[in-house]
């Protein structure tokens, strides 16, 4: 009597799609927060990449305040 079956049970909220806790506003708080981290964490690797090529550039093509004074 007092057993369900299993195919009867009332649906936990994560199999409906809901959110795990917390209102709505919370889950749009999290999602700007993610998004401005996956941002951060793109320019970051662009920082990083442009100052590897600066850095490789500067190796191979000295610059004018770099020659000698005798030089010029």
């Amino acid at each position: 009597m007092g057993q369900e079956h299993p195919d009867e049970r009332k649906k936990h909220r994560h199999d409906l799609g809901q959110e795990d806790h917390g209102p709505k506003l919370a889950a749009k708080t999290t999602r700007t927060i993610q998004a401005l981290l996956g941002l951060w964490i793109a320019l970051t690797l662009g920082l990083v990449v442009y100052a590897l090529v600066d850095a490789s550039r500067a190796e191979t093509e000295p610059t004018t305040a770099a020659q000698p004074a005798s030089a010029q």
